[in-house]
């Protein structure tokens, strides 16, 4: 059944190995030579297994299927080393030099944050003096909050300083991993610019296509901006084109609370939708042969604008390489192909053009969604039937979302820790809404220059969006509608996959032992939770957060946490920076402690104990303090930016290490980190490393 199955669909084969070559070279980062010995090791074998007698090969033909695969697997290490921007001879932190400029395109609109301005550019030239060296490269920049960078428009280009730094991350524990996730982007460094540190340039290097995206987007959300307005006019622009930066925060956040986020991010139901209302358009053409191929090429032309338009995330390309292969079957090939082989074959080109996509959220979510309704949706549907039209629809409707979550549910909470309790209706209600908007926003856009028609497309799409938002808005603000802290290792995840696909396996196809797998999976999950619990009650460690401004060390003991430094913070601080670290611990009961034991030998200083490890925190003048003998100390913790010099401390303590926590300033921090150097002394900046975390 199995072997069958997978002649069917070979791309799954090459999928599987292109994946696991992927993620191989991302998280084990094999050096060129190593890779390339690999792929000519198994080249060799290849040519030597064609040279051996018919009988032979045809005997051990299941050794050249080892060996193709491994040489797929070697390809996607390959692929993943061959597109990584750093190894480039033209990337520009290779070849920036002390005082250079850089030239650099804004690749979208500017985003307003609490006290900065945050785009993201991509780097043209290099700019020595009198000489312009083409270049390549994204960056992260930070820009300080006035006037001329609020009127900066995605296109203009700038002259920056070139001086840049890798991209900043906190480092909590159990937070999110910018850096990883900007790195996913092929974004690596970052810059902080002043008001007199960048220069717009009147020049813009845009080619047709780009110009005719930009007049799209333009029209787009202008036209949706006269007829529609207010913050209906944002979710329009983000439920056409994908343009989610005018978003209002707390409408997002009642999407997210309510599981129907991906209506507001362009995703595979609105290419369906587009999709299918392009079929409905040119079913009048003829059944001929010539036709349906233009029809089909029309289709495709449109699909791929439409994708440009919205800016290609990975969830709009899958969608529309999808569609692209039906498209092709159907209307120039004249012929259906297998779904798990057309879905298999469009991951498979994705992941060729840009092999990091296989980290992506969107694109992990956006391929399991298809692949659950694929399995899952049919049999679910066709367990109930209704006489009554409108009942089975709504059965209908019901049996896809239901299905779109059965292999999506284990990553959601193993990314996200939290699960949205009344999707369900909220999908009732939003995506039927949602579907009548998308329609109507192209009605609108179409007779965008016609006022009788805009002047009432406009405002009945905006009654119908307020409805829609105020119904989300009280689903999302019902008693449990988020239950969070969901921690799933990913462990977890693989023993909840394999035993969906056991049950699976079990109830659709008979096959008894599909049970057993299922059942032995949660065991080991089981097993796996159980581990994980008695690991925790045995681990000791001392924090360091990184939280901007402030000084927090916690003493996690156990699945006990206690506050050993820093005063109470606001709940927004809490949530933010120290939840996900307690919801990691494991940690069930808090206090605060204020422990200072042996501070008799430290006469004006804080003194910390945690285990066999002492701290002392310096946050103030120094006292007037000249011990015969210095302080042996295992960490000596700098806070709020105390007027002292590392000279000084270093003749009163015998510290092991020194740490900077995020409530200095950076220009003293840097003072103090050339100190250390000039002195030879282990140092820690929470600012720049992240969270420090020790184990006592």
């Amino acid at each position: 059944m199995f072997v069958s199955f997978l002649k069917g669909a070979p791309f799954l084969r090459l999928i599987i190995c292109l994946s696991a070559g992927i993620l191989i070279q991302i998280f084990m980062s094999l050096k060129l030579p190593v890779i390339l010995a690999t792929l000519a090791f198994t080249g060799i074998l290849l040519f030597a297994a064609s040279r051996l007698p018919v009988f032979v090969q045809y005997r051990y033909d299941w050794w050249r299927g080892i060996v193709l695969q491994w040489l797929v697997a070697g390809s996607g290490c390959m692929l993943v080393l061959l597109s990584d921007v750093r190894y480039h001879g033209h990337y520009f932190e290779r070849n920036s030099k002390p005082g250079s400029l850089l030239q650099v395109r804004l690749e979208e609109p500017v985003q307003a944050k609490k006290k900065t301005l945050k785009t993201i550019v991509q780097v043209r030239y290099i700019v020595s003096g009198n000489t312009r060296i083409p270049a390549k490269g994204r960056l992260l920049v930070y820009l300080q909050m006035e006037s001329n960078a609020l009127r900066l428009r995605q296109g203009d280009q700038l002259l920056i300083n070139g001086t840049t730094a890798p991209v900043s991350h906190s480092g909590n524990p159990g937070a999110f991993d910018y850096r990883r996730y900007c790195a996913g982007q092929q974004i690596y460094r970052q810059v902080y610019l002043q008001q007199d540190a960048w220069r717009l340039l009147q020049e813009r290097e845009e080619s047709y296509m780009q110009r005719w995206l930009s007049a799209g987007r333009v029209y787009c959300l202008q036209t949706l901006q006269q007829y529609i307005g207010g913050r209906e006019a944002a979710l329009a622009a983000a439920l056409l084109i994908g343009y989610r930066y005018d978003l209002d925060s707390d409408m997002v956040q009642d999407y997210t609370n309510t599981g129907i986020v991906h209506i507001i991010a362009i995703s595979g139901m609105h290419l369906a939708l587009i999709y299918g209302a392009l079929l409905w358009l040119l079913r009048w053409w003829p059944a001929h042969r010539f036709a349906d191929i233009l029809k089909g090429i029309l289709i495709i032309t449109l699909l791929w604008a439409f994708t440009l338009l919205t800016g290609a995330s990975a969830s709009v390309l899958r969608a529309t390489v999808m569609f692209t292969f039906l498209t092709l079957g159907r209307f120039v090939l004249d012929r259906h192909t297998n779904v798990y082989n057309t879905l298999a074959a469009s991951a498979f080109l994705l992941l060729c053009y840009e092999p990091r996509l296989l980290l992506d959220v969107g694109f992990q979510l956006s391929y399991l969604a298809v692949l659950s309704i694929v399995v899952a949706y049919r049999r679910l549907y066709h367990q109930l039937q209704f006489d009554n039209k409108w009942l089975n629809r709504l059965w209908d409707m019901t049996a896809l979302t239901l299905a779109a979550q059965l292999f999506t549910l284990p990553v959601s909470l193993y990314y996200f820790h939290q699960f949205p309790l009344y999707f369900l209706p909220a999908n009732m209600i939003a995506v039927p809404l949602s579907t009548v908007v998308l329609y109507g926003e192209i009605v609108l856009l179409i007779a965008g220059r016609i006022p009788a028609i805009a002047g009432i497309a406009g405002p009945l799409l905006r009654m119908i969006m307020q409805c829609m938002n105020m119904l989300v808005s009280k689903i999302g603000h019902l008693p449990g509608a988020l239950p969070g802290d969901m921690q799933l290792q990913l462990f977890g995840v693989l023993c909840l996959y394999v035993c969906i696909g056991g049950l699976l396996l079990w109830m659709i196809h008979k096959w008894r032992q599909g049970l057993y797998v299922g059942l032995v999976a949660m065991t080991s999950w089981s097993a796996g939770g159980m581990i994980l619990r008695l690991s925790e009650q045995h681990q000791r460690k001392m924090v360091v957060y990184n939280i901007p401004g402030h000084t927090v060390v916690d003493m996690v003991k156990g699945r006990r946490v206690w506050r050993v430094a820093g005063a109470e913070i606001a709940d927004t601080l809490y949530d933010r920076y120290l939840r996900p670290a307690h919801v990691f611990y494991g940690a069930t009961d808090q206090g605060m402690t204020r422990t200072c034991a042996e501070a008799c030998l430290f006469p004006g200083f804080r003194v910390l104990i945690a285990g066999n490890k002492r701290l002392v925190v310096v946050d103030s003048i120094l006292p007037e303090l000249r011990p015969e003998k210095k302080l042996r100390t295992d960490y000596l913790l700098l806070s709020h930016n105390p007027h002292v010099d590392i000279r000084q401390l270093e003749k009163i303590f015998d510290a092991a290490y020194y740490i900077f926590d995020a409530s200095n300033s950076l220009r003293n921090i840097q003072r103090w980190k050339s100190d250390c150097y000039v002195l030879t002394l282990r140092f820690f900046s929470v600012p720049d490393q992240g969270a420090y975390v020790v184990n006592f």
